[in-house]
């Protein structure tokens, strides 16, 4: 079932979601105009605050008794390191980050808020319960800012290139984590076992090897069809902004 939470977690989710969408709006309108340096500003604020909070949730836990599902492979856990990339490099390292933030946070927006109580549990019905729903609920929606705030600003170069990212960030994920899951014994990203029935009767009729690959597989895919999305989109804007001057030129 589908967005299962009382009255105050609806209103906090949909109000959060409007709250980052108007300072993203602002921001493009803002900055849209300037050098890629000014444009950065917001990106690498949301990225410290996103650094600081996994900081604080790390050190909390080692102080509890450190727990194997804290370790940042899960698949929501990657924007700490591609948001680094995106914001404080250059060059194709850079455009690596750009493309593998924009893959990340484009598709955990979308199930976010297609079902966002397997990803926040029930955070939004007490936000400032305990840390770990604080933690939960900013690190998921600074994250959507930073797709929103990025597209507002249009940070990304997608070319032929960025396909080339998906698979090289893809492939570099599933070398860590998919030791790291064997080791500890916890399933990031899925990888040992899956909450989605068809996706374990595969896992369990197939093998696990065979599993591993359709998992990277559908990974890859997943980084495709966000990649082409958004060039695809870029590109029937471009015509339509130039072939929009090109007429009011003409009729000038």
């Amino acid at each position: 079932m589908y967005w299962q939470y009382n009255s105050t977690g609806k209103h906090v989710m949909v109000g959060t979601l409007l709250l980052i969408v108007s300072i993203s709006v602002l921001l493009g309108l803002l900055l849209h105009k300037k050098e890629d340096k000014y444009k950065k500003i917001p990106l690498i604020i949301i990225t410290v605050l996103m650094l600081g909070f996994e900081l604080a949730k790390q050190i909390i836990n080692l102080k509890n008794g450190y727990d194997y599902n804290v370790i940042p492979l899960h698949f929501c856990s990657l924007f700490l390191y591609f948001f680094p990339l995106a914001v404080f490099t250059k060059g194709k390292l850079k455009d690596f980050g750009l493309v593998m933030s924009l893959v990340c946070t484009a598709w955990m927006t979308i199930l976010l808020y297609i079902n966002p109580e397997p990803i926040i549990g029930k955070s939004p019905e007490n936000v400032f319960a305990t840390f770990s729903n604080v933690h939960t609920f900013v690190h998921h929606h600074l994250a959507v800012a930073f797709l929103f705030v990025s597209l507002a600003l249009n940070v990304y170069n997608i070319n032929k290139w960025s396909y080339l990212y998906v698979v090289l960030g893809i492939s570099l994920y599933a070398v860590v984590a998919i030791p790291a899951a064997h080791a500890t014994g916890v399933s990031f990203c899925n990888l040992l076992d899956s909450n989605i029935d068809f996706m374990e009767n595969f896992r369990q009729n197939f093998g696990q090897v065979i599993y591993t690959i359709a998992m990277w597989l559908i990974g890859v895919g997943g980084g495709f069809v966000i990649i082409g999305t958004h060039h695809a989109a870029s590109t029937i804007v471009r015509k339509k902004v130039i072939g929009g001057s090109s007429t009011e030129h003409i009729k000038k």
